[in-house]
């Protein structure tokens, strides 16, 4: 589905399966690499709430999904 995105296709799947396709593609995330700034660190860790809670298992999450996935 991201294969357009290179290296950053496995981070973007990665949060679609956690978050859904819809909400990754109006997120900030996909709308900085398409402008082509890779500077997505607060972006992507900004999706950590769960029924409109910030909830601090899923920001341990979101960091390990960015540290693993993303290829600088």
């Amino acid at each position: 589905m991201y294969s357009e995105y290179g290296k950053d296709s496995v981070l973007l799947g990665a949060l679609a399966y956690n978050i859904g396709l819809g909400a990754v593609n109006k997120s900030s995330v996909i709308k900085k690499l398409k402008s082509g700034d890779r500077n997505i660190f607060k972006s992507y860790t900004s999706h950590c709430r769960y029924k409109g809670k910030w909830h601090k298992g899923l920001y341990t999450r979101r960091l390990t999904e960015i540290a693993a996935l993303f290829i600088p």
